[in-house]
């Protein structure tokens, strides 16, 4: 995060990290099982963590509205497809009631 002034809150839009090293202290014990990793100005973070499909996942800050002004990435995987984990582009039933 170059800053000067804004924290940036990482993530990759369908994953979790599997370890997340704060201010990119590899050195420390990771935390694991991490959404989001909080990265401060002028500072760093590092991420391990696995892809089970194959897609285009978004890198992002969580203040999405910095995402309109052209701050995202794209983590481009490439594999065969695991339709027991995941179907992509599957119908949606008409009859079936969405919700969070």
């Amino acid at each position: 995060n170059g800053g000067p002034n804004l924290i940036s809150s990482f993530h990759v839009i369908g994953e979790v990290f599997d370890r997340a090293y704060p201010l990119a202290s590899i050195t420390s014990p990771p935390m694991t099982d991490v959404q989001t990793i909080t990265v401060p100005p002028g500072g760093a973070a590092v991420t391990d963590f696995k892809v089970d499909v194959p897609g285009r996942f978004v890198l992002v800050d969580h203040a999405l509205s910095r995402m309109e002004r052209g701050l995202k990435g794209l983590l481009v995987v490439e594999g065969a497809e695991v339709p027991e984990l995941y179907r992509p582009h599957q119908e949606a039933d008409p009859n079936a009631h969405a919700g969070h």
